[in-house]
């Protein structure tokens, strides 16, 4: 394996072999997926991979509620094209169709606040750099900013204190869109601005302050990174992959020219809550970025528009991925011509150059998923975000259309319901396990939603082979309604729960013929009317439909319980709130994963409860050690066995049922637009949209 400027260190080079070979399984066939598949939208998961899902970070076909007529695509404001006839004909704009209004403009409150959803993601994905980025298609690890990877870690004694460090170099060829050299000063700047002002979510996720102590500059193009050789208590510690080459590895990048004054002033606003609220509603103007694409015009509930960057310094490079794992870059420049990941021979699998190869991308915001689709079959847009999935009907309504075309792909997402785990009857490992009972996800998934998506089990989806666990508990798959009711029932009174009158099936288990009644939770106290919040069948019909059929089952149940199907933007607020303790009984929602599946330290581990994603409050010492030892795990097989007993340990202890995985399908017009593939895991909506090497005929 040689990199630009000598040879890769082989205890380091045996890692990143590792990396290659697992995402190269993900990629080439230990992934089936199973049939058809669509995505999703929520708040995007700490994104060492992502993203997610983000947050995510991340449902749409429907039945059992009352489908949405179709709704008149909305008329967007046109894009201001050039005033040269001549120039015109030759101006290209990428028109896509979104149907959630981006939270916000912001970065660090995308990344670090309330606006971490995955609409805000497609529309920012041309702001930041990393130090390291996935591969296109086989998402091999590959240094992005990083002038090839990072030292090996070495353990040094400073002022008395040990750390864990390494050093990282960067291109020198590397510049902002208006013309500022990138800089380690770049890195420092961010890293020092979470650890300051203690920024939560995504930036906990990848700048984790439990095992990073600081970052410097050794020079304009060398960064020296100190993770805590020690925890508080004495303990040794040490950066895993999830903190160093996945987790901070993809920490983004700011200009410090453009962001430096702004947060300066931020941190003069009083405590940390007012400091990062004066950072997060900062509104960017002409702010410089690095990743392909600038800002040009935000039109509220109408259209967002980026313009390609006149300097950006990844354009015109071109990428090979052989057959036999290597990947080549090609540089323009010819200062940064690197193989890796074997030697660049035999036959080429994927061969791209990175543009953008448009002048303009503009994200068409429409008032619901139907309105963006009759956009696309009206020639409006030619590629539409479906992160919820596509419900049969409208996938039918695309198939007719002759000029457009629908691909399927393994999607990387799943969807879930969680419990307020800090307050009874939710903190009941028994009471979850009963609702998981109930649950008919088969039913759901199979004849209401008419395989549009795919039931599930455990948090990392099928679709990423090399992670997933087939064999963790399946809780009540293949019961009847009558085996699932007097489960459920056994499992409350082994809990503690009583009945005045126990529930019980008819005969012919057809229906409930005695309702429940007087059901105590272990405390003595009657079991109030629980709530579940989920998004509206406008937004989303598959996990709308999820909520009216577990309201239904939980009644049958004598659990009294009222599905609430809301705004997607109120259930984010309910769970940032600050009642969140008390106001929150359970909530369905989705995540947008990371190809590295970090995220389940992020959801599940006590210590980000405060400032995490641990909406749910999950607290259970044993899996946190688990957690925690993953956080150290610095090899594959290590990270890969942990991440198996994680998704064990939380199908059993059920902090969330998961529910399904959509079908993963993406539709746009192939006599428009020509991507360089189609198919990969998470499909072109994982990967924005392919922006950057889409290009328009």
């Amino acid at each position: 394996m040689l990199l630009a400027k000598g040879r890769v260190d082989l205890r380091f080079a045996a890692i990143i072999g590792l990396v290659g070979l697992l995402i190269l399984a993900i990629a080439c066939g230990n992934n089936p997926a199973p049939g058809p598949v669509i995505d999703e939208a929520v708040p995007v998961p700490p994104a060492k991979a992502a993203p997610a899902n983000a947050l995510v970070p991340p449902a749409k076909p429907e039945a059992a509620v009352a489908p949405v007529p179709p709704a008149k695509p909305e008329a967007a404001v046109a894009p201001v094209l050039p005033a040269n006839p001549e120039a015109a004909d030759t101006y290209s704009i990428y028109n896509m169709g979104i149907f959630q209004e981006p939270s916000t403009r912001n970065y660090w409150n995308y990344f670090g606040g309330t606006g971490g959803d995955v609409w805000t993601a497609y529309v920012l994905d041309g702001i930041a750099t990393t130090l390291y980025d996935y591969s296109h298609q086989r998402f091999d690890w590959v240094p992005l900013l990083a002038d090839g990877f990072p030292s090996p870690l070495i353990k040094e004694t400073i002022g008395g204190e040990q750390y864990w460090t390494a050093e990282v170099k960067l291109k020198k060829n590397a510049y902002w869109s208006d013309g500022e050299q990138i800089t380690a000063s770049d890195f420092v700047f961010v890293v020092d601005t979470a650890l300051d002002m203690e920024l939560g979510n995504n930036f906990y996720g990848v700048i984790d302050p439990d095992f990073l102590s600081h970052v410097e500059a050794v020079s304009p193009h060398v960064v020296k990174v100190y993770f805590y050789a020690e925890d508080p208590d004495g303990e040794p510690l040490s950066p895993g992959m999830s903190v160093w080459q996945f987790g901070l590895g993809f920490a983004p990048i700011l200009p410090e020219h453009y962001w430096g004054p702004v947060v300066a002033q931020a941190k003069q606003a009083g405590d940390i809550a007012s400091q990062q609220e004066a950072l997060f509603s900062h509104i960017p103007e002409n702010e410089p970025t690095a990743n392909g694409f600038v800002s040009k015009r935000w039109e509220a509930s109408a259209f967002v528009e980026n313009v390609k960057a006149k300097n950006w310094w990844r354009e015109g490079t071109k990428v090979f991925l052989y057959e036999n794992g290597a990947y080549r870059e090609d540089d323009p420049s010819d200062l940064y011509d690197v193989t890796y990941y074997g030697d660049a021979v035999g036959p080429i699998s994927l061969e791209i150059e990175i543009g953008p190869h448009v002048d303009s991308e503009i994200f068409n915001v429409y008032s619901s998923q139907d309105a963006a689709i009759l956009a696309l079959q009206a020639g409006e847009i030619d590629y539409v975000f479906n992160p919820l999935g596509l419900e049969r009907g409208l996938q039918n309504k695309i198939k007719s259309a002759a000029d457009l075309e629908i691909v399927s792909n393994p999607a990387n997402k799943v969807r879930y319901l969680g419990f307020n785990t800090r307050k009874e009857p939710f903190n009941i490992k028994g009471f979850r396990e009963a609702v998981a009972t109930l649950i008919d996800k088969e039913f759901v998934t199979g004849t209401l939603l008419q395989g549009s998506a795919f039931p599930a089990y455990s948090m990392v989806p099928e679709g990423n082979g090399a992670w997933h666990n087939p064999d963790v508990a399946r809780i009540g798959e293949g019961l009847n309604r009558t085996e699932r009711l007097e489960q459920a029932v056994a499992l409350l009174k082994r809990a503690g729960f009583t009945y005045d009158v126990e529930p019980q099936m008819s005969e012919d288990g057809n229906y409930v013929e005695v309702a429940g009644e007087g059901l105590r939770m272990p405390s003595g106290q009657l079991m109030p009317e629980l709530e579940i919040l989920a998004p509206s069948s406008g937004y989303d019909p598959m996990r709308s439909t999820f909520a009216i059929w577990i309201e239904r089952w939980l009644n049958d149940a004598g659990i009294p319980t009222k599905a609430k199907l809301t705004g997607f933007g109120v259930i984010v607020d309910t769970l940032f709130s600050e009642n969140v303790e008390s106001d929150l009984d359970m909530w369905i929602m989705g995540w947008s994963l990371s190809l590295f599946p970090d995220y389940m330290e992020a959801y599940f581990h006590s210590r980000n409860i405060e400032d995490g994603v641990n909406w749910g409050g999950y607290s259970n010492p044993k899996f946190d050690a688990l957690a925690k030892q993953f956080l150290n795990d610095d090899t594959i097989e290590a990270s890969r066995t942990r991440v198996l007993e994680m998704q064990e340990f939380l199908a059993e202890d059920l902090p969330y049922v998961v529910l399904f995985t959509p079908e993963l399908i993406d539709a746009y017009r192939p006599t428009k637009l020509r991507f360089p593939y189609t198919n990969a895991l998470g499909g072109i909506e994982f990967i924005n949209g392919l922006h950057r090497t889409v290009q328009i005929d």
